[in-house]
């Protein structure tokens, strides 16, 4: 049965902890669009941006972005506590996935910090069987940093976290962030089961997550617009398929974390997220003992909740009875389209040609790839502000490019390194 939950009481400031895979990137991207309607309602968004990644981090585990300069990561918490305390709005929201990774043992630490007596905390949760390949591609969007053994395939990485999950060689935040009767007990201990909300996430009605948030908040019905439907898609088979081999390669170099931060997992991948897939390119598959061994877990998960008696908006029945959109098995080799490569290729392209050769990076720690990049071009005395005129392909957004012209120019790069090999 689906319940409901009443506006939180003025004052209140809501910790939003996700986890993954729950909708979480298109709520924010949301939220933040209607941010000047928010204020007017009396409702802060905080962080300066959609989600505050460096700084969520930061507070709920004391970690920091690959990329991150030692320190920053925590100032941008400090800043973030800064702006919620000088804030005089009716609400405050502090929304990140990352704070579900946070331990048991650093939670008191988060909910001091946020004001004990004035926090709520909102938990997201969908379909075990909805976020399996989700979360693993998104793993797979981020390799080097993963933890992932022998790189096993889609199915070799679900014979391993739904039957062996107490493992911890492979992907080991999967089941803290997704054994959600777990994450919600850790923070009930900490905050009590009056100061937590679940919000149950229903595919077949993509707006009811901004619905509950609304009535969280006390905003007007409809007040938050959805995000557009492509934002923070999934990679298709073949797509996933052209990463990991490239993951591989990268891995096998030891090349480093914050390059492959900054020029793949926040740069290449993300233009190879712009295209559009064609008609029949395969999505991931999830087999279907996965989805029943998935649904297993998921009643554990609902019965277990249930007696925590925290708030509910939703029905909790759906986590362990809803069926992925794929489910059946996936071809062993398929053909990556050549927009595909070409848009991959392209997005890596860009991101070195607009490295600039000089420039603040106080925050940001470079790897061996991008010094190296801007060294080059310190040498070749290339200037960082780019000449009037017509912006080169090179320089511009990957969207605004034909297929032709990505081809063009992933092609033209190659070709640039075959004449520089000879």
């Amino acid at each position: 049965m689906a319940e409901t939950t009443a506006p939180f009481a003025d004052g209140t400031r809501v910790l939003h902890i996700g986890p993954h895979k729950t909708g979480t990137t298109g709520l924010q991207r949301a939220f933040w669009a209607s941010r000047d309607l928010l204020a007017e309602h009396g409702v802060l968004w905080a962080g300066g941006t959609a989600h505050p990644m460096a700084a969520a981090i930061a507070g709920a585990t004391g970690g920091q972005i690959a990329t991150a300069r030692p320190g920053s990561g925590e100032h941008r918490w400090l800043d973030l506590l800064a702006e919620l305390d000088a804030s005089t709005a009716r609400v405050s929201v502090l929304s990140s996935e990352f704070f579900s990774d946070a331990p048991a043992e650093r939670i008191p630490q988060i909910i001091g910090q946020l004001g004990a007596d004035r926090t709520q905390v909102v938990v997201t949760l969908r379909p075990l069987t909805r976020i399996l390949a989700s979360q693993w591609q998104q793993y797979m969007q981020n390799q080097p940093q993963v933890r992932y053994g022998d790189n096993p395939s889609y199915e070799g990485w679900l014979d391993i976290v739904l039957n062996d999950p107490e493992q911890t060689a492979i992907t080991p935040t999967f089941w803290r962030r997704h054994r959600h009767d777990r994450l919600i007990q850790r923070w009930v201990e900490q905050v009590g089961a009056d100061r937590l909300s679940v919000v149950v996430v229903d595919d077949a009605h993509p707006r009811g997550v901004l619905a509950s948030f609304e009535r969280l908040l006390g905003l007007p019905d409809g007040l938050v617009r959805e995000p557009e439907a492509t934002a923070n898609r999934s990679l298709t088979l073949p797509e996933v398929a052209m990463v990991r081999g490239f993951n591989a390669g990268w891995i096998e170099r030891g090349w480093s974390d914050a390059d492959y931060t900054r020029f793949v997992r926040f740069s290449s991948v993300r233009h190879l997220m712009e295209r559009t897939p064609l008609p029949d390119e395969p999505k991931i598959k999830t087999p279907q003992w996965a989805v029943d061994r998935a649904n297993e877990i998921g009643a554990e998960m609902v019965a277990a909740i249930s007696d925590l008696g925290v708030r509910v908006d939703g029905d909790l029945a759906l986590l362990h009875t809803a069926v992925p959109r794929g489910v059946g098995d996936n071809p062993v080799e398929v053909a990556v389209p050549a927009d595909a490569v070409a848009r991959f290729t392209a997005g890596l392209v860009k991101v070195v040609a607009t490295t600039p050769a000089r420039g603040a990076v106080d925050t940001r720690r470079l790897g061996p790839i991008e010094t190296a990049v801007r060294e080059d071009k310190i040498r070749r005395g290339v200037r960082d502000e780019p000449a009037h005129g017509p912006v080169p392909p090179a320089e511009r957004p990957v969207a605004e490019l034909s297929r032709g012209a990505l081809l063009r120019l992933a092609l033209g790069r190659v070709r640039r390194r075959l004449r520089r090999g000879r």
